[in-house]
């Protein structure tokens, strides 16, 4: 399955100079807010523990949360030793994201055409935009994002700051930035303003770790606790917002099962699954 995925050439889109879409929104440091944990929520499971324990849960889903634990627990480990982020909710997310797949793309062509608009000078904002005869440009497809996600960044500061440096881009550099890569799905546009190049975000350590800083920037943002406040967390990364609705009306409610499933499989207590491919 991971021979199948593509990969973005070498060099990728590299931003250098531009201006973080978030910054304006209050990335880094901020107050966060303590929660008596995640609350009514669309997709939650109204289990009274942080965690919403896996009910029931087949095969192929015991399969799918063990593939990623094997494949990404080191690396997840090594980053939320700086980070708040519990590693289950990370493991979590990347079983909803990729399921484990380092390889996994998604190319998004309305955020292609926006970014092309801007480049023409013709669009100041996100809009909806439908090309799906380019969505066989890149391939096989993960998991999708909720149409809103991608209005939260791509809007009229974005426009006006990038259009210069987006303009100097080689149209495969701008399909770059129009995808989403690897275990959780970065949006390459993530990268404006940021080190590092879109290859690097199918290196493990550089991938997890841009992904904690934009779950902090989510949590700095809408004031969440990114020690409790799991279902709005999974819902910031799908839609951008934490009540916002998702593409997949199940997503919250599989990303809090497989927390507790992957938090059972890091159990050092316990003899936890181990489901070879």
């Amino acid at each position: 399955m991971e021979g199948d995925r593509p990969t973005p050439p070498k060099g990728g889109a590299k931003m250098a100079g531009a201006v973080c879409p978030t910054a304006e929104r209050g990335s880094g440091s901020a107050a966060i807010r303590a929660s008596s944990g995640a609350g009514a929520h669309q997709g939650a499971t109204g289990n009274s523990s942080p965690f919403a324990r896996p009910m029931g849960c087949t095969l192929a889903e015991q399969r799918l949360v063990a593939r990623v634990f094997q494949r990404c627990h080191a690396a997840i480990l090594h980053a939320c030793e700086s980070s708040s982020v519990p590693p289950e909710f990370l493991g979590a997310l990347t079983a909803n994201e990729s399921g484990g797949n380092s390889q996994a793309a998604r190319f998004e062509p309305a955020v292609y055409r926006h970014l092309a608009a801007v480049i023409a000078g013709e669009s100041p904002a996100f809009g909806s935009l439908a090309a799906d005869d380019l969505q066989a440009k890149v391939g096989l497809i993960a998991h999708r994002k909720s149409p809103d996600y991608h209005g939260q960044f791509l809007n009229p500061p974005f426009a006006a700051q990038h259009h210069g440096a987006l303009s100097e881009l080689e149209d495969e550099s701008l399909r770059e930035l129009a995808t989403s890569w690897g275990y959780t799905q970065i949006m390459g546009y993530h990268l404006v303003g940021r080190a590092g190049t879109v290859p690097d975000l199918l290196e493990p350590a550089f991938h997890f770790h841009l992904a904690l800083t934009l779950l902090g920037e989510f949590a700095a943002h809408h004031h969440l606790d990114l020690t409790r406040e799991f279902a709005e967390m999974f819902c910031c990364w799908n839609t951008g917002q934490p009540y916002g609705k998702c593409f997949d009306t199940h997503y919250v409610e599989h990303g809090l099962q497989r927390m507790g499933s992957y938090r059972e499989l890091a159990d050092p207590n316990k003899d936890g699954l181990r489901i070879k491919d």
